[in-house]
């Protein structure tokens, strides 16, 4: 008998069966009438082996490459669609033929015939068979042929979707054991293949055969080549890594590898080791030809209950070292970054920068930064205060400044108190801090400080702001050999007290308007926003003994022109009674970008005497500060802060920063001048243009380079220049850099490194 749906036979057969194969028509003849409804098969009818088959070989096919589940789960809702369902009861054989659809909540198997062999308990799935899993992993194959338990089974013209990028393709493949799946003569690439074309994938791994231990989660390569463009490059006998399920594994990450004017031919060798699905290890061995060998390691971790550690620390050994003067034949350095929660509200942390040498860094070329800071802490925070215990540790590489004459901070407590509700309808803030700042040479200070400060804004019905703010502060000092860092102190260890504060007047007065003018778009919108503001201030509060420990790179800006008190630390006090004037202008285009223009000028009614001249407060008149920002989001800004000599009209002080972005193509220019620096003006003027920028030339290939010129002795500091290709798979990049100033004993030097990486899907790989 072929197949029916109602004769004698096919009753008995069902009754005989226990309602399987019939059951299995039934709902299967119910399937084809009403094609798209979901039918479950523990309703009214025992599971069957039909639907057991259906259910199998969704499951089978997915597990034989990308290491699903392989037993068959509890029954469940499945989805069954197909032109015609058979059963030949003289064969044994149940038959889903056209278009074939068999689906759950988790697992989709097309194919034009699925076929269960009652006799032979094998499951067959043949043309055009694709299988699917819930984590998007497609697995296509001319045909299947699996045992019904799917622990053995065989795919023929086996080709596979890992992931999102993986491609695998087979002769044939077949699984063993529920565990292992085995594909012959295999090739595997994360490449995407254009078929028109016919183009070669960048680069593929080639193998006799590759076998996935599904329980393990790996793959093993047995007799492959990993070809370029389709050469050859590297055989190896056998290697083994992550399969795409895995998203971390330890394993050799590609080399760098260049020549140096300093270090000559050099390579970096990094392995990565995944230690958890929070933290990792990286160890790079550096080694080089005239400066010995290096050692990197980068150890980072993540929290679950947030914040991480960081740790990045080298190590060198150059036994020629010791002929060469400045140099150490042992060499270290060590950065890193901490931060862990202890509850809800307190968490300690440390940010650490360390080197053994004033040039090791630059000799190795592991960092630019000639001043390293050095912190451990531990703070916390309560509603809308806060507070901290810190202390600092700083180092200097830079030859004219000696260790024993850096301060260390130890320690820095500070307690901030705002209360949630209003004080007298305004904000209140209360700070209270302590420090103790030592040297091994020079001046050791102590410093306590209280303050407290109110703000209360009014608007008025026409718009207008009208803002009180009060702050008074007390400070107590004691310097211990002053006379180091304030040559006209009154005695070499004092005491010191004052009382400081000041009472500000703020108006504000916005204006908001649309814009109607050519070149500019519809719906332009502009707000325009004088500034006035009257601040009476204690005078002095600078004796000569008192150290500038905290605000020396103090200098008025567009940045602090309209703060009552615009000093970035607590040492140096700009008071005396003033008023500044400026505007605040805001152009918002449709398009959500925004141009912002601020313009400031201060008044003194009483210059201060107290403090250094190259801080320009010792007139009435200030330079005349300002700031103008362009954001059009997010491809491109540009800020320009200046300040402008009001006698004169000189410009003393001019920034311009530019980004911009092209699609991959990106820039970053910037242009800096200096007046002399109040604290050290022996600096004397400066001027810099920085251009660092990456374009993109023709699809995948690019070019980059770095300029810095130092405009006010006519010299280059640094310059760089490289290639690179970039695709779905494979990055490579060339790149040339030179330095043109000497660093204490390291004259000027190039060095060219060349770097290229697979992208594979997964950190490192095993060999």
């Amino acid at each position: 008998m072929n197949s029916g749906t109602g004769t004698a036979r096919a009753a008995r057969e069902e009754l005989n069966a226990g309602f399987g194969p019939i059951c299995a028509l039934r709902r299967a003849f119910r399937k084809v009438v009403t094609p798209r409804r979901a039918l479950d098969d523990s309703a009214r009818c025992p599971a069957t082996p039909l639907f057991g088959l259906l259910r199998g070989a969704a499951l089978a096919g997915i597990a034989l490459l990308t290491g699903g589940a392989a037993p068959v789960p509890a029954p469940r809702q499945i989805l069954l669609q197909a032109d015609q369902i058979t059963y030949d009861t003289s064969k044994g054989l149940v038959t889903a033929q056209g278009h074939v659809e068999i689906s759950d909540q988790e697992r989709t198997l097309i194919a034009d015939q699925v076929t269960y062999n009652e006799n032979t308990d094998l499951v067959t799935a043949s043309g055009h068979v694709s299988l699917q899993d819930e984590t998007g992993n497609v697995a296509f194959a001319d045909q299947v042929e699996l045992t019904r338990d799917l622990r053995e089974g065989a795919l023929q013209g086996f080709a596979a979707l890992l992931g999102q990028k993986g491609r695998l393709a087979a002769n044939s493949a077949e699984r063993q054991e529920g565990r292992f799946t085995i594909a012959n003569g295999a090739v595997y690439t994360p490449c995407e293949i254009c078929r028109d074309s016919g183009a070669q994938p960048t680069w593929e791994i080639r193998a006799a055969r590759i076998v996935h231990d599904q329980l393990e989660k790996r793959v093993w390569f047995e007799d492959a080549s990993l070809e370029f463009l389709g050469i050859p490059v590297l055989y190896l006998p056998i290697f083994s890594q992550s399969d795409p399920t895995v998203r971390y594994q330890s394993g050799f990450l590609l080399p760098d590898v260049g020549d140096s004017g300093l270090l000559g031919p050099f390579v970096k060798l990094p392995y990565y080791i995944n230690l958890s699905e929070s933290s990792d290890l990286t160890i790079e061995p550096f080694l080089t030809v005239q400066a010995g060998q290096a050692l990197q390691t980068e150890y980072r971790q993540r929290f679950v209950s947030g914040g991480g550690i960081w740790l990045q620390g080298s190590g060198a050994y150059d036994g020629d070292a010791r002929d060469q003067s400045g140099q150490s034949t042992w060499m270290s350095s060590l950065f890193g970054q901490g931060r862990i929660p202890l509850t809800n509200d307190w968490r300690v942390g440390f940010d650490t920068q360390l080197s053994s040498n004033k040039t090791y860094l630059h000799r190795y070329e592991l960092s630019n930064t000639d001043r390293l800071t050095n912190d451990v802490f531990t703070d916390f925070e309560d509603g809308r205060s806060r507070g901290a215990v810190i202390g600092y540790y700083f180092q200097s590489l830079r030859g004219n400044e000696f260790q024993s004459e850096i301060p260390f901070v130890l320690p820095s407590l500070d307690y901030t108190f705002i209360p949630d509700d209003f004080v007298w309808g305004g904000r209140f803030k209360a700070d209270a801090s302590t420090l103790y700042l030592g040297r091994g040479t020079g001046t050791d200070m102590f410093r306590g400080s209280t303050d407290v400060d109110w703000r209360r804004p009014y608007t008025t019905n026409d718009g207008q702001i009208v803002t009180l703010e009060g702050f008074a502060r007390a400070d107590a000092y004691y310097v211990r050999d002053a006379l180091a860092e304030a040559p006209g102190a009154r005695a070499n260890t004092e005491t010191i007290s004052r009382g400081l504060g000041f009472a500000m007047l703020e108006w504000r007065w916005p204006f908001a308007g649309n814009i109607e003018a050519p070149l500019i778009p519809d719906g332009t919108s502009l707000v325009v926003e004088p500034i006035a503001q009257l601040i009476a201030a204690t005078n002095g509060g600078n004796p000569a003994g008192l150290p500038d420990e905290d605000s020396i790179a103090y200098a008025l800006s567009a940045t602090n022109v309209f703060s009552p008190n615009p000093s970035p630390g607590l040492d140096l006090w700009t008071g005396g009674a003033r008023s500044t004037f400026g505007v605040r202008s805001t152009a918002l285009l449709p398009s959500g970008s925004q141009i912002v223009a601020l313009l400031g000028e201060q008044y003194r009614f009483t210059p201060e005497r107290d403090l250094p001249a190259g801080l320009r407060l010792d007139t009435e008149a200030s330079d005349i500060v300002g700031r103008i920002t362009a954001d059009f989001a997010p491809n491109f800004s540009v800020t320009h802060q200046f300040t402008i000599d009001p006698h004169s009209g000189s410009v003393r002080q001019n920034e311009l920063y530019i980004t911009g972005k092209i699609g991959l193509s990106t820039i970053e220019l910037s242009y800096l001048k200096l007046p002399p620096a109040a604290s050290d003006p022996s600096i004397g003027h400066q001027e810099q243009i920085n251009l660092n920028t990456t374009v993109i030339l023709y699809q995948n290939w690019g070019v980059f380079g770095e300029v810095r010129r130092d405009l006010a002795q006519g010299k280059m500091l640094e310059s760089g220049f490289g290639i690179t290709y970039d695709n779905d798979c494979f990055v490579a990049a060339i790149g040339f850099h030179r330095r043109y100033t000497t660093i204490l004993d390291l004259p000027p030097s190039s060095s060219i490194v060349f770097h290229i990486g697979l992208k594979t899907g997964a950190r490192g790989t095993t060999g």
